[in-house]
């Protein structure tokens, strides 16, 4: 598995790749024909004196495919990187616009050759990823996962979660998933359901026995912690296409502020929810299916 800023290392590398192809087999930068700057001629014109060729439909359809990723990298950065110094996020994006000009091959520009547009745009993608380094985390090279409700609902058991890879492992609880639970118990039409949640709300009120769920308490004695967070994601600073009203939406811009908080752990979103998870591979999001319960069930709560 991947820490936070090894995911966005490779999603780097994978759109370096393909602009790189772009650039190399359909991009051409042409010296503009100009009479403005002769010595016969009064006028003189200080700009770019080049200028991008026009892509054909195959090089079109590859420019589209690199936009569209690197607009993804480029949104999960600036929610990752919004707390940061006004200087780290005026350096975001101006090696942004720097990246967008080569992808877009728009009208004139000081480049002179492809091979320097290939430069300039792997140099500027590179230093973006680099100012992940200024993102604190306490408990660096941590594995953390994420569940949402249905991933409870499945396996309540949370003592007895497993994932291969991950020998010591944080459980993170979110505000949206919490308040789906205590939605569920209420208003759910199936009564199997409700009781579940509610059972699962009283084993999860159980653990604060051992300890403020703030902090993080221990679910087995040296394998797994639980920890609850009560901040909600801000709409409005996450992922533009995910929707307030949405608690699928909700719960991928909770996960996000998790991997903020721990941008150098591996952080997983634990699922089994097939929509969900379409939602966090558009977006570039790891995910896990949860462990199955276990036929008996494990030590209550109150003694790890």
């Amino acid at each position: 598995m991947k820490t936070v800023t090894d995911q966005l290392r490779e999603m780097s590398e994978e759109i370096k790749a393909a602009a790189v192809d772009l650039l190399r087999k359909h991009s051409r930068i042409e010296r503009r024909a100009s009479t403005m700057n002769v010595p016969s001629n009064s006028v003189v014109v200080m700009g770019p004196d080049h200028h991008w060729k026009s892509l054909g439909e195959a090089g079109q359809q590859l420019q589209s495919k690199v936009r569209t990723r690197y607009d993804k990298l480029y949104t999960i950065l600036c929610t990752l990187l919004r707390s940061q110094a006004r200087s780290t996020k005026s350096s975001l994006a101006g090696h942004a616009r720097d990246a967008r000009q080569i992808i877009n091959q728009e009208g004139p520009t000081w480049l002179k050759t492809v091979e320097e547009a290939v430069g300039k745009l792997q140099e500027a993608i590179d230093r973006q990823i680099a100012l992940t380094s200024s993102l604190h985390d306490g408990s660096e090279g941590g594995h953390v996962y994420v569940p949402d409700t249905n991933a409870l609902l499945h396996c309540p058991q949370l003592e007895d979660w497993e994932f291969d890879g991950s020998p010591d492992f944080v459980v993170v609880l979110m505000p949206t998933v919490l308040s789906e639970l205590d939605h569920l118990k209420v208003n759910h039409r199936n009564e199997d359901v409700r009781k579940k949640a509610e059972g699962l709300i009283r084993r999860i009120k159980g653990y604060r026995a051992r300890g403020r769920l703030a902090d993080g308490v221990p679910l087995r004695s040296g394998r797994s912690t639980l920890q609850t967070i009560a901040i909600e994601p801000k709409m409005d600073e996450t992922l533009p296409w995910l929707k307030a009203d949405n608690n699928d939406d909700r719960i991928l811009a909770g996960f996000i502020e998790v991997m903020r908080e721990h941008p150098r752990c591996q952080v997983i979103l634990v699922t089994r929810d097939m929509n969900l998870q379409n939602k966090a591979e558009y977006a570039g999001l790891p995910f896990v299916e949860p462990p199955d319960p276990p036929a008996v069930l494990s030590t209550p709560p109150g003694t790890p």
